[in-house]
């Protein structure tokens, strides 16, 4: 076994980190890969495979797992055809990957019941413990206005958690992960319309306004809002959530449901469960996109779900 951490430069207490992790794997093989900017982790992973790392540790919020996942599964990239196919899945399911949440929001560790306690995953790691997990994939136009494919582990969404991500580009550090995202969520309820949406699947069809359109691998976002409670990352299919036309008052009213991870019973508010789906606008207006915490460009975008093609130690 090769174990590779890859851990969020960015995090705060990252050296404090490390430090706790080389104590605590002495007696294995390690090494550690540090990111220094916006997407460098994504570099890492790749690098991390091309060395032989077999175990590979992503430690940080989100963004980070995303941007790891995307480094590893670019590794086994066979084609450049634009597609699911372009890639190896039968050695990236030999990748074990784990996950440390030591972010400003981890939400995907929630929904599989990983914690941040060193010893929690080292425990894991030694008794060979994991399971086959669910992934997203998406095509969109990305902040480049170029057309753009991406991998996710828990939730996509457009509308206002668009808004709110990309308002998140702009957080002050000093104040932590609760208070940006409030700050966050709030400015944007402050300015945002609903809007109107086409999305198509497999005997499905809804087009109106929404205030958010959430496809969910996992169960959480938003640090911590269960917007998906019943998703499933082994299902082999995503948990769509679609907040249609409502009020401010009404969003605020459900909002103490939502983080209690209960259904929202609404005439607006619609629960489906599917395999692909795909989303465009139908008003003159930029759709903002919400992959994994991070503001990723816009829509129209696709999004399919590739059943049990991530081993996940956990």
């Amino acid at each position: 076994m090769k174990l590779a951490f890859l851990i969020n430069g960015n995090a705060r207490k990252y050296t404090e980190l490390q430090q706790q992790l080389q104590a605590a794997f002495r007696d294995q093989q390690t090494s550690f890969f540090i990111s220094q900017s916006a997407g460098h982790l994504t570099q890492l992973a790749t690098e991390a495979i091309t060395q032989g790392f077999d175990h590979i540790v992503i430690c940080g919020g989100d963004g980070t797992l995303n941007e790891g996942i995307n480094g590893i599964v670019q590794a086994f990239k066979l084609n450049d055809n634009g597609g699911t196919a372009d890639y190896d899945w039968q050695k990236i399911a030999q990748i074990k990957v784990g996950v440390l949440p030591f972010g400003s929001g981890n939400d995907f560790s929630k929904t599989v019941h990983i914690t941040k306690e060193i010893s929690y995953l080292k425990n894991l790691i030694e008794n060979g413990r994991s399971q086959m997990v669910d992934i997203g994939w998406v095509s969109f136009i990305n902040t480049k206005e170029q057309p753009a494919t991406r991998f996710y582990m828990n939730i996509t969404d457009v509308g206002m958690g668009g808004e709110t991500a990309l308002k998140l580009q702009h957080k002050i550090g000093v104040l932590g992960p609760d208070i940006n995202y409030f700050w966050a969520i709030t400015s944007s309820l402050a300015t945002y319309k609903n809007v109107h949406i086409e999305a198509t699947g497999d005997d499905f069809h809804y087009e109106g306004k929404v205030i958010n359109f959430v496809v969910a691998n996992g169960r959480f976002f938003g640090n911590g809002l269960g917007i998906a409670p019943e998703a499933s990352v082994t299902d082999g299919k995503f948990d769509i959530v679609i907040i249609g036309d409502i009020t401010l008052m009404d969003y605020f009213k459900n909002l103490g449901k939502v983080k209690r991870s209960e259904k929202l019973i609404h005439p607006k508010v619609q629960y489906h469960r599917l395999q692909k789906v795909s989303i465009q606008a139908k008003e003159d207006r930029s759709i903002t996109i919400d992959m994994d915490g991070e503001f990723i460009g816009h829509a129209p975008m696709t999004l399919e779900c590739l059943a049990q093609r991530i081993c996940l130690i956990c």
